[in-house]
């Protein structure tokens, strides 16, 4: 049935009919105050060029300087909506400065108004630079340049699925990293850690690129490269059944010959699959402390089980005991 007109929306009471109609209303606008004359602030990246040979900065410096221009609005507009896309700065050259200066900034972009770079094209001509909002100044100290590797530390967690198991430590790489900056800063640095994330559930090998967090922030330190790849070796929990592994004895006197019946001993260890498809019997140690576990009155002994570290465990120990035959030796 078809809807009353008495139950109809108004046009204007629409959303997007609105909307439309704030946007024709600043068109509007703006087109009718765009020849006058107004005053604004906008915010440059400040880039540092030409610094000594040999030298760094030594302390923290801003990032970014507000300057106020004058203009017309359409050139004003302009500015503010092309400026975040275009790579405009404030360039401050540090060629003459051998330790330390302080720029103060109101004196020397009308001494070099070229620092002021602004890639929109057209734009400085129509814009007049009015003055610093801040900072007023910035203090520049050059120390002696240095650099050194140092190694990368993850701090990424991965939760491991029921089943799996990680095989082996978290690769990095490039496992160290290049710090270069002013030389106190450098020697302080002792490691460089990665971002944090979390991964959970992970039941398959798991390679990540991950960010390097920056050691002495404010320090102007440049670190080479700025990422970093961890691989996680990750495999289904699997076993593997080791048969006569020989079992040797530690601490035996001097004076005695000692011997184990048997010599031999089986096991089943658990782990990742694929590492324990690759494991000889090398990874397994079995032995006996000769000092510590024979007695005359008991001769058996159980024979303790070493494992590689990136093995689980072992089970169904056979035989579980051995007996020791000890003689001593003719002097």
């Amino acid at each position: 049935m078809a809807r009353s007109a008495f139950n109809r929306k108004p046009i204007y009471a629409d959303p997007v009919y609105k909307l439309v109609a704030v946007g024709l209303a600043v068109i509007l606008w703006f087109f009718s105050i765009s020849n006058s004359q107004f005053e604004a602030n906008a915010e440059f990246p400040i880039e540092i060029r030409n610094i000594q040979e040999g030298k760094a900065l030594g302390e923290e410096t801003p990032q970014t300087a507000t300057l106020r221009f004058k203009g017309t609005g359409r050139a004003l507009a302009k500015l503010y909506l092309f400026l975040p896309f275009f790579k405009s700065k404030l360039v401050l050259d540090l060629e003459r400065v051998q330790k330390r200066h302080v720029f103060y900034l109101e004196e020397y972009l009308r001494n070099s108004p070229q620092r002021i770079s602004i890639s929109i094209p057209g734009i400085l001509e129509s814009l007049e630079f009015i003055e610093v909002v801040r900072p007023d100044s910035i203090q520049i100290v050059l120390s002696d340049y240095k650099e050194k590797r140092v190694p990368v530390r993850s701090q990424v967690t991965v939760d491991i699925a029921t089943g799996y198991i990680q095989v082996g430590d978290v690769l990095i790489a490039p496992p160290q990293v290049l710090v270069k900056g002013a030389v106190e800063a450098v020697d302080r640095v002792e490691e460089v850690l990665t971002s944090r994330r979390t991964y959970r559930s992970i039941a398959e090998p798991l390679e990540i690129t991950v960010g390097l967090w920056d050691p002495d922030p404010g320090k102007s330190l440049a670190i080479e490269p700025l990422n970093v790849t961890l691989n996680f070796d990750v495999q289904m929990i699997g076993e593997r059944r080791f048969t006569e592994v020989p079992v040797t004895i530690i601490s035996v006197p001097e004076n005695l010959d000692v011997e184990l019946v048997p010599s031999t001993v089986s096991l089943t260890v658990t782990g990742g699959v694929d590492y324990l498809s690759s494991l000889d019997e090398d990874a397994v140690e079995v032995f006996v402390d000769y000092r510590t576990q024979w007695s005359p009155a008991n001769p058996l002994v159980e024979p303790q089980v070493r494992l590689d570290e990136f093995l689980l465990e072992y089970r169904d120990l056979v035989p579980k005991q051995l007996e020791i035959i000890a003689t001593r030796r003719a002097s």
